[in-house]
């Protein structure tokens, strides 16, 4: 039985607060992998809701989905705690015209910038996953969007970008991406891209969780929210890297 003063000597875990923000083309071409990219997405929620179970005493996880092609860009989910995403639904995802990668990368990231600045702890997990180019901005350029990946790595952001049709790498690191993976035209190969995503997630999340708790106890800590958002973005690169050499 734990004494009076060894009760005074825990500290209280200090929860993060996990934004997992999932970007998904809805242009034309997505057709072909719209059964996959549907159950895909299904997969990566079911995934940080086991998160939330397992993480619960050091995350709390929510949730956005942003769908777009040029007539619409959609907000499946806005920062909604994870317990209340649904699963998506064949009808939730129906692919048209052209892709305007840019602005809805753009738009997603300055919108939720605006929401966590303000608050002390909070790490921000995104993934951009499209079968093709930019090919219909109208708002934001190549260059502004490489500019705020930039800033919000700093912030302790990360990004993964993950593409077919293309050469994924390349595209990642004109946009200063660090983590990006390409993936195979097909249902088999976009499934299998999410399902490493959602590894690479519970593996981030699992050292976060580490992180929360060995602070708790005294062990080492961030002596400033810039080395904190550091480390994050740290942790995040280690368990994409662990995930690719698999």
């Amino acid at each position: 039985m734990e004494t009076m003063e060894e009760v005074k000597d825990q500290k209280e875990v200090k929860k993060a607060q996990v934004f997992n923000v999932i970007i998904l083309d809805r242009s034309g071409s997505m057709e072909c992998i719209r059964r996959a990219a549907v159950e895909g997405f299904n997969e990566t929620l079911a995934g940080i809701r086991k998160a939330q179970e397992q993480f619960a005493d050091t995350q709390d996880h929510f949730v956005s989905l942003v769908t777009f092609c040029s007539c619409e860009t959609k907000h499946v989910f806005d920062k909604v705690p994870v317990a209340d995403a649904h699963l998506l639904k064949m009808e939730d995802f129906l692919p048209c015209c052209t892709t305007p990668l840019y602005d809805a990368m753009g738009f997603t990231f300055t919108a939720m910038y605006r929401h966590v600045k303000a608050i002390e702890d909070a790490v921000v997990v995104v993934t951009v996953i499209t079968d093709g180019m930019e090919n219909a901005s109208h708002e934001y350029s190549g260059k502004t969007v490489k500019e705020l990946v930039e800033r919000l790595r700093g912030e302790g952001w990360t990004f993964t970008y993950m593409g077919a049709n293309q050469d994924a790498v390349e595209v990642a690191m004109e946009l200063s991406i660090r983590n990006a993976r390409n993936f195979a035209y097909s249902d088999e190969g976009t499934r299998a891209s999410m399902d490493k995503d959602t590894c690479t997630r519970m593996n981030f999340f699992n050292r976060l969780s580490h992180m929360k708790k060995q602070e708790a106890d005294g062990g080492p800590a961030p002596v400033s929210v810039e080395d904190r958002r550091n480390w994050y973005t740290n942790m995040a690169d280690a368990a994409f890297d662990e995930e690719e050499g698999k």
